[in-house]
């Protein structure tokens, strides 16, 4: 399922016009297939290296990083420095991709809908969504363009989905928006005016997921965005940008998890509760109501407060300062 329209013959000179750049290279009509992640990225394809928790694995020749950075690349590839590199890939993003018009999504084929489903009057469905049998779909909900969907789904009103993978026995309750484009950008440092990024990844929802009502689960940037099997998230619940999270969770109201943070299996998360982005959460953790997570967690840990630690040792401080 492809959400996003791809720009064709994307040049090297595209490329460095676009980031304001001067480079030396006799092969500046190169011509890009793709702007994508280092491990996903051919020889054909421009890929980006911007943070030491990412392995730079790649089969792409060209590399935009930062002088930094650039010295943990192999030298037989040609590396591109930028000064400002979320900004950069922010620009690059946007020059590589864009929305489907409407003159596209108009040529789609027509939604498939499976067997015994019951479709409102008042909700939308767009071409080339393909759904499963037995889908309840209630009013003023709409399915974007592309959507592939499971058997047994059920959706509530006022739901919006793009952009998105569903799988089987799936319930999404009133209000929810799942899909939109998540909160990246990069950030001019001298007139401090941001960039949105370009967001090319998807959100799947696996078998048996319960998503409550009002909640908001943002399309990834460059990767997807993931909740696993029969994990079961309450009402006001923010996931961010390609997060993902294992199956069987239990994720109590208004908790908030920051993009591109990785959630184990059987996590079980309390109300209120922040988790900072880009860490890891391991299997079997428990954390309790309005703590805040903001480094690795090992597996079966307890976690309590601000910043978040175990909660043995948050209560022993606890009583010692209460003096009790």
């Amino acid at each position: 399922m492809i959400f996003f329209n791809a720009k064709s013959k994307i040049t090297f000179k595209d490329v460095l016009n676009c980031i304001d750049m001067n480079f030396n290279d006799s092969n500046c009509n190169f011509e890009f297939e793709n702007f994508i992640r280092a491990d996903l990225a051919g020889s054909n394809d421009l890929t980006f290296y911007s943070d030491t928790k990412y392995a730079c694995n790649t089969n792409s020749k060209y590399i935009l990083t930062s002088k930094n950075l650039s010295k943990k690349i192999d030298d037989n590839k040609i590396t591109i420095i930028s000064n400002n590199i979320s900004l950069d890939i922010a620009k690059l993003s946007n020059l590589f991709y864009k929305d489907l018009s409407l003159d596209q999504i108009q040529k789609l084929k027509k939604p498939v809908i499976g067997d015994n489903s019951i479709i409102s009057k008042f909700s939308i469905i767009e071409n080339g969504t393909v759904v499963g049998r037995d889908f309840n779909i209630s009013d003023f909900s709409s399915i974007g363009y592309n959507c592939s969907i499971g058997d047994r789904v059920s959706i509530g009103k006022n739901v919006s989905i793009s952009n998105a993978i569903i799988g089987d026995d799936v319930v999404i309750g009133n209000g929810s928006k799942i899909g939109q484009p998540g909160f990246g950008f990069g950030v001019d440092t001298e007139t401090y005016n941001p960039t949105k990024i370009f967001h090319i990844g998807r959100v799947i929802i696996q078998n048996g997921v319960n998503i409550n009502c009002n909640c908001t689960v943002d399309r990834g940037s460059f990767k997807d965005t993931i909740i696993g099997e029969y994990t079961h998230i309450d009402n006001l619940v923010h996931i961010a940008h390609n997060v993902e999270i294992g199956h069987h969770c239990m994720i109590a109201g208004q908790v908030g998890i920051a993009g591109s943070a990785l959630i184990g299996n059987y996590v079980q998360i309390g109300g209120q509760a922040g988790i900072s982005g880009h860490i890891i959460v391991n299997d079997n953790v428990k954390i309790a109501a309005k703590s805040g997570v903001i480094r690795d967690v090992i597996e079966g840990d307890t976690l309590m407060g601000y910043p978040a630690i175990n909660i043995k040792k948050y209560l022993r401080n606890h009583n010692k300062i209460m003096g009790s």
